[in-house]
């Protein structure tokens, strides 16, 4: 059929797939030859090799730098999946012996992944593993979780995914539910707290995208036609509790958090007296490290923490 152009994949330099990825991710000849250990100029070699291979431009310049054409960005995502089936095959015969490996693991999670796993999996690991490093980085959202994924930037992803991609793989470590706290010498909020009492008083909002200072509260009372009056919103939860602390304001938290604060600070929890679906906390992984010994290590090793 006239319009198909066919690679002879025998005739392939599969190094120039390494190159392409390195591209792709880099947009620049030089930092994606730097990235695989080649020259400038054989970066540029292989650049040419690939538009001749493809039949395509494949990253043009443009004023605002390398850009990637249509075809371009549909091969990239199935030659990474290539890559890194290849890598993950090779390093999979490769013995992993944890109180002796220096590997470096990247995790991607939110601050509240942070904040309940990461100190005690560093604590385990300071006794089982002294020698192993783990990185954070932020997740912002799902999609940037995804994407660090497939791109081999973070071993593992930590959070809230009520979906995630068919090449993915899940495990729920817990479900989480919501608490009302305030200050343990709040006058304003009693025992048991009814919804009158709950609209009664000034809340804190912890939302670091909306700019319209509601939350999920907000969304449930307005089905009920009720409203509460938020004094302020902050983008993160871990200053919230000391606001609280120092007055009469009321925050709703996820209730792992809730409970680290109050034994530092003088504060209670009480029960919501609304209806609160909470939210499943859930690790992410490639396929790639299905089978990969000491991912799966410390995947086993986080799953254990959240059960705690």
């Amino acid at each position: 059929m006239s319009g198909i152009h066919h690679v002879n994949l025998a005739a392939v330099d599969l190094n120039l797939l390494v190159v392409f990825d390195a591209l792709m991710s880099e947009r620049n000849v030089t930092r994606a030859g730097e990235k695989i250990g080649l020259s400038q100029p054989a970066t540029s070699n292989a650049l040419s090799r690939l538009r001749n291979l493809f039949q395509d431009d494949l990253l043009v310049r443009t004023a605002t730098g390398m850009q990637p054409t249509p075809k371009a960005i549909s091969l990239s995502l199935p030659i990474r999946q290539i890559l890194l089936q290849i890598q993950s095959s090779l390093e999979q015969d490769t013995p992993f012996v944890p109180e002796n490996s220096d590997r470096l693991f990247t995790i991607g999670t939110s601050d509240y992944g942070e904040f309940i796993l990461i100190s005690k999996l560093m604590q385990k690991l300071e006794i089982i593993a002294p020698t192993v490093k783990i990185r954070v980085r932020s997740l912002f959202d799902m999609k940037s979780a995804y994407q660090m994924l497939d791109s081999d930037k973070i071993d593992l992803a930590i959070g809230y995914f009520p979906e995630w991609p068919s090449w993915q793989e899940a495990e729920v470590l817990f479900e989480e539910r919501f608490v009302g706290v305030c200050s343990a010498d709040n006058p304003k909020i009693s025992d048991k707290v009814t919804l009158e009492d709950y609209l009664s008083v000034s809340h804190l909002l912890v939302s670091p995208y909306n700019e319209d200072m509601t939350g999920w509260v907000d969304h449930a009372l307005e089905r009920q036609n009720l409203q509460r009056h938020v004094a302020i919103s902050v983008p993160h939860f871990l200053v919230a509790p000391f606001i609280i602390a120092n007055t009469d304001l009321v925050v709703t938290l996820a209730e792992r958090v809730a409970k680290i604060y109050v034994n530092m600070l003088k504060l209670r929890t009480f029960s919501l007296p609304l209806a609160s679906e909470g939210f499943a906390m859930t690790m992410l992984w490639h396929t790639k490290d299905n089978n990969d010994s000491a991912h799966l290590w410390l995947r086993n090793i986080i799953s254990s923490l959240s059960t705690d």
